[in-house]
This record gives structure tokens, sequence and C-alpha cells, in this order.
């Protein structure tokens, strides 16, 4: 088992802990007695592959913060508590990762419930990493993830379109599935009245199967097929997690592109998608919450060991009068900017009349920037296998 390590203690606080913490974890500590400041200190510590550091109170609360977000940057998956003399800022440790922050005068029951909790988190990241190695791969298909913690970003704007430029690459052979399950709205803006949603395939009495499954799809008149969500927000609370990785896994099986629009914030449902998806687009706007919240979201996949999707970072309404220089969004990101896609007027009417925009404006800037990420997933050859759109007002 990997060691929770003590560095920059005092002799009685690490008596604290070895008497606080349980006897399953009590083998695992060690206390670090080279200075994390000294060449290769902080490196010589991480070569250790700890699960939890604890740091402090021997340290200034703005070392222990420093170090921490070297531990952060360097090994997302190691959890960090910060042990405060003065008084740690609070926003400044969760910004830097820390997961618990304690006091010299903690109780026993506050500093086993912080290291422990810890502990527990980082286990179940390596399980949930591991599961993902052996995990076998779901099928043929490109499952497309798109992805933003704070509403109103865009997302099925960008979902639906995506998907009916790729359905003219692969006619007949694109899904999108909406799994914003209690006020999804992709078969509004596709201008779709569908007779079945998700809520009657897992009413289906019997085993499913992908035969039966397309009974419950909707087709669009470019060629796309679509999962649409319940229309109601109670039937989406009867959806289960399980459900859902079914029906994207069989669906992944059959078509050559699965595209998945999600709600707002990381719900089960959509962390059980992410874990089948060869692509994630993560969405953000030209405003500082949307891309503090993007940020989070990144840092908890690197945490959670979710790497193997391929990441894709939009930004979407790229405006630079809003005061946000595109440098500055990436930089808060921690990603390059792949795409992106300009405020435009239109968007919102397309949205309105039910029309994703690269049919009804496929001159207009918005649509040229959906096709470059359309060419991002389908590659290059999309140019000479790309089929006329086709649609119907």
């Amino acid at each position: 088992m990997r060691p929770i390590i003590l560095a920059g203690s005092t002799d009685p606080f690490a008596r604290k802990v070895y008497e606080a913490i349980g006897d399953d974890l009590r083998d695992r500590v060690r206390l670090w007695t080279q200075h994390l400041a000294d060449p290769g200190g902080l490196e010589a510590l991480l070569d250790t592959q700890p699960a939890v550091v604890v740091l402090g109170p021997g340290l200034v609360d703005e070392v222990s913060l420093r170090f921490a977000q070297q531990i952060d940057a360097e090994r997302a998956e190691v959890g960090v508590v910060v042990v405060q003399n003065a008084g740690t800022n609070v926003e400044a440790a969760l910004a830097a990762g820390v997961r618990g922050i304690l006091s010299q005068d903690s109780d026993a029951d506050s500093i086993r419930a912080a290291i422990e909790g810890a502990a527990a988190s980082v286990d179940r990241y390596e399980e949930r990493a591991q599961t993902q190695l052996r995990k076998p791969s779901v099928g043929r298909a490109k499952v497309t993830t798109v992805l933003s913690p704070k509403g109103g970003a865009g997302k099925t704007v960008l979902s639906t379109n995506l998907a009916v430029g790729l359905a003219s690459v692969a006619p007949r052979g694109v899904v999108i599935v909406d799994l914003d399950l209690q006020f999804g709205d992709v078969a509004y803006a596709l201008g779709l009245k569908p007779r079945h949603t998700m809520y009657d395939v897992v009413s289906t009495a019997g085993p499913l199967d992908i035969t039966t499954l397309k009974v419950f799809l909707t087709h669009h008149s470019s060629d796309l097929y679509v999962m649409c969500a319940p229309d109601e927000p109670a039937r989406g609370e009867m959806i289960g997690v399980e459900a859902v990785q079914q029906i994207i896994s069989l669906l992944a099986a059959d078509f050559d592109h699965v595209v998945v629009d999600t709600p707002a914030g990381l719900s089960e449902h959509t962390l059980a998608t992410l874990d089948l998806s060869t692509d994630v687009i993560f969405l953000a706007d030209m405003d500082v919450p949307s891309v503090r919240h993007l940020t989070k979201v990144i840092k908890a996949f690197d945490r959670l060991g979710m790497r193997s999707a391929e990441r894709h970072f939009v930004l979407n309404r790229a405006d630079a009068r809003v005061g946000l220089t595109m440098m500055k969004v990436a930089n808060q990101a921690g990603l390059a900017i792949d795409i992106k896609i300009p405020l435009s007027k239109q968007v919102p009417i397309a949205l309105n009349a039910g029309s994703p925009i690269i049919l009804s404006h496929p001159k207009n800037p918005v649509s040229r920037k959906i096709w470059e990420i359309v060419e991002r997933l389908a590659g290059p050859q999309m140019r000479e296998t790309r089929q006329p759109l086709k649609w119907s007002a």
C-alpha cells in the first residue's frame, strides 16, 4: 500500500496522528525528515509514491500551500492535507488541490476524518484507473462527450450541430444521446417531436439489444439518429446509471459516432459516460466562473485517472470585448485552446427555430468553426467522404 507521509511535522502532532488514525492505516504512516526546500527534496518525497502527504505544522502556511500546489501539479492523484498555523486561506487551499485542512489543536476525530478521507479518496481513484485499464473497447464508434460544468455555455447547440456535421460524413452512422435527463433540449434544438425517449427504453420489459434499442431512436432529416431525453423531469429520475452505460455501449457497437450532450456539472450519469468516451470536448464561455469551473473539472479528471479520452478545449462566444484575453483563459484552464467559436446573433435565432446553424446558415463563422471540430473527430479524409447536408425545415 502507498505510504502516508508526514512532512514538516512536529513530534507532538505526529504522535497525535498515530493515535488518531485506525490500525489499518497506522502501518502506512512515515515521518519525513528531509527538508522539502532542499534541492530535490520534494522530488525525493514524491518518489516514495505517497497516497497522502500531510504538510505541517512545522511549516509556514504559505510554504505549505506552495508545496501543496507543486504536488497537485506534478502528482494530482496524491491527497494533500495541510496543518495550518496562523490560518490558511480556504479558497487558496482548494485552488492548490488540498483535500483537508487541520490545525495543531484539531481533535482525534478531525485528524482521523481528514487523513482517512484523503486516503480513501486516493484509493478510489486508483481503483477507477485500474478499472479503466482493464475495460475492453465499447465498440468501433467514436464516443464524443460534450461537457461544461456551467449551464448556458452552449453544450446543446454545439452537440447538435456537431452531430449533424458528422452525419454528413457518416450518413445513418451517427447518433446523439441527450443525457440531460430532466431538462434535455436536443429534440427542441433539432426541431423534432419524438414519439419515444430514453424513458421508453428503460421501461421495456426483457433484455435490451441493439435491434430493440433502434426502435426508440428518432430520425432527423440530416440522416442523424437521436436518443431523446424524457419529456418529464420525474421520468428522468427513473433512469439509472447502469442503463445509460448499457445504452451507450450498444450504440457504440453499431454506429460510427455517438455524440453525448450532458447536463451542467458532473452527474453520476456523466461520469459513467466519460468512462466509455473516446473524446471529450470541454466547453467554456468567455467569463471567469466558466473557466474556473472547467479548471476544477479537468483536475478532477486527472485525479480520477481519466486520461484515456482525447481532450478538446473549445472556447464559445469568443469575444475580446468581455475583458478576458485568450491567453488568460488558456492559462486558467491549463489547456491550449483548440477551437474558438465566435459570438453570433444567428445562433439563438437558429436554436429557437429548431434549425442547426450549420444547416440554416452554412457560411456563418460559427458553422465554419463547427466544421473544424467535425474534422478533428472524423479526420482530414472527411472532405472526401462528406455528403451534401440534407435538411427539411
